[in-house]
């Protein structure tokens, strides 16, 4: 699995959020949570870290709850996962070696490079916004029933 559960968490939160701002403003905490089938401590912590990280906005109070702007939205897959998971295993050895570059490379070296650069480039070309539209048609889902 290329993505840890906090950050395919993430990922759902984000979309959900984007979708539900622009509808009815704000979202809580525990609508994300029951919608998507989510832990609410887990996904408390998860969107604390996103909050920090610019991926999405959060208020305090009676009409609080989390938001996103365009500027949010326009956000990749890509910095979702710099934001939760970091970006070390698209640069890590496939076999696990230490060491391991094009200088003194494993015997997967040459073809994961290939492999991980062309994940980075899927995950960097579709924003939050995109996926998010596609989601409203009915093309994609982002809950598990």
């Amino acid at each position: 699995m290329i993505l840890s559960k906090s950050c395919q968490y993430g990922v759902r939160a984000l979309l959900y959020i984007g979708m539900k701002t622009e509808k009815s403003g704000k979202t809580e905490l525990n609508e994300i949570a029951e919608d998507l089938n989510i832990p609410k401590p887990y996904l408390a912590k998860i969107m604390q870290q996103l909050v920090k990280r610019g991926l999405a906005r959060s208020t305090k109070g009676p009409n609080g709850g989390f938001y996103m702007t365009p500027k949010e939205k326009s956000k990749t897959l890509l910095n979702v996962i710099e934001a939760v998971d970091g970006l070390e295993y698209f640069a890590s050895c496939g076999l696990g070696m230490e060491y391991c570059d094009s200088k003194k490379p494993c015997p997967l070296h040459g073809e994961m490079t290939k492999i991980r650069e062309n994940i980075m480039k899927t995950f960097g070309k579709y924003s939050i916004e995109k996926i998010g539209v596609k989601v409203k048609k009915g093309e994609f889902s982002i809950t598990r029933n």
